[in-house]
């Protein structure tokens, strides 16, 4: 399969007919409000070309859970960050740590995925799927679930592994590199796909309670018809939220995939939602405020374009969202106006800061994982 591996390169086919280079804002000075505190630090291994791979910390039962890609996953105390186990697996990591109440569960490049127990990261079980991982596995109502990079989500028993459902369809001959994150609620999975599809699934056995084809993209060329839905996705109440890299954001029921609302935004990052608003970052770096009952805009931050923004995470009424440059912003989440920010690293993040309560976690490319907390 082709795959474009770099979002510079969508970019400029995109957007840059007159093949000029684009260039990240650089940093200005800021009128900081408030102080980040930095409760602990910690250095892992720093990954290799590791476009697309989605190591995303995961937090259950007061332990923080996360992987390398040289194959090691560790479970850190979530307060102190003092380990309390590490498992060498012997296998490059693509995805994960997805978790639940007793197991955790990894993926590989080469479509290899493990399970082990989350008290002590033994080995339960292995098996192959058919391509490459590039989303954490979901595990929920005794389901480890997998997407893989060919369109194929695998439903597999938590207990032994043993293959329950299966359920594939087509994607395009060209895609981004990258897939979003299935999100199990309620027994259903929804799952986004590069086609521009979402799928709506039973947990239990993989049915498909419906198939809706919520972006369709009718361009001349393969590029004009990118339509992958890459990033994260988030599910409220009886409304399922989504946005597509092709500059389409929307408000989908739950119920019967039936279109909401639609505004004309697009990311690869995917969305954030609150009480009452909707945020994502655009694909040109642009961070944006939308009413989540309706869609219509409220604010925009461009002062950061370019710079390969993550999605926004949701932090206490405020926003974090973080870069290339190892830099994490704090953003206030009624104006959009850049309240702080910290350099947590020297490379860009696997993912959006993961915010549990008070504390928020993030995960260079270069190995360092750090825990911290803003206050105004």
């Amino acid at each position: 399969m082709k795959n474009l591996t770099l979002m510079g390169l969508l970019l400029c086919l995109m957007a840059c007919s007159d093949k000029n280079e684009i260039k990240p804002n650089e940093l200005t000075d800021i009128n900081r409000t408030g102080a980040v505190n930095v409760k602990w630090k910690k250095k892992l291994d720093k990954a290799d070309k590791a476009y697309g791979y989605r190591l995303v910390p995961a937090f259950i039962k007061g332990q923080i859970f996360v992987a390398t890609q040289s194959g090691k996953v560790l479970s850190l105390d979530a307060v102190t960050g003092a380990q309390n186990w590490q498992q060498e697996l012997n296998i490059e990591i693509s995805a994960g740590p997805g978790v639940s109440e007793t197991v955790l569960a990894v993926a590989s490049p080469e479509g290899e995925v493990l399970v082990l127990d989350l008290d002590t990261g033994a080995t339960l079980w292995r098996t192959q799927v058919t391509s490459e991982v590039l989303s954490p596995p979901v595990i929920d109502r005794n389901k480890v679930v997998v997407r893989t990079q060919d369109g194929r989500v695998y439903g597999f028993d938590i207990q032994s592994g043993q293959r329950d459902w299966i359920f594939d369809t087509n994607i395009p001959n060209l895609t981004l590199r990258g897939n979003s994150t299935p999100i199990a609620r309620g027994g259903r999975l929804y799952v986004g796909f590069d086609n521009g599809k979402v799928a709506a699934l039973n947990i239990d056995d993989g049915s498909v309670t419906w198939v809706q084809d919520v972006v369709n993209n009718q361009g001349k060329t393969e590029i004009d018809r990118i339509a992958d839905i890459d990033g994260d996705i988030d599910v409220v109440a009886t409304d399922l939220y989504i946005a597509s890299a092709a500059d389409k954001t929307m408000s989908v029921a739950t119920e019967s995939g039936r279109v909401l609302w639609s505004q004309d935004l697009g990311s690869v990052t995917g969305v954030t939602v609150s009480r009452r608003s909707l945020y994502l970052t655009d694909n040109a770096s642009v961070v944006h405020q939308l009413n989540r009952a309706d869609g219509s805009k409220g604010w925009a931050q461009a002062a950061m374009q370019h710079r390969s923004l993550s999605r926004p995470s949701f932090y206490l009424g405020d926003l974090l969202v973080a870069d290339f440059e190892g830099y994490v912003h704090v953003l206030d989440g009624d104006s959009g106006e850049i309240m702080s920010r910290f350099r947590a690293g020297n490379d860009a993040f696997y993912h959006a800061p993961l915010v549990i309560g008070d504390v928020a976690y993030s995960y260079n490319i270069d190995g360092t994982l750090t825990a911290f907390s803003y206050q105004e």
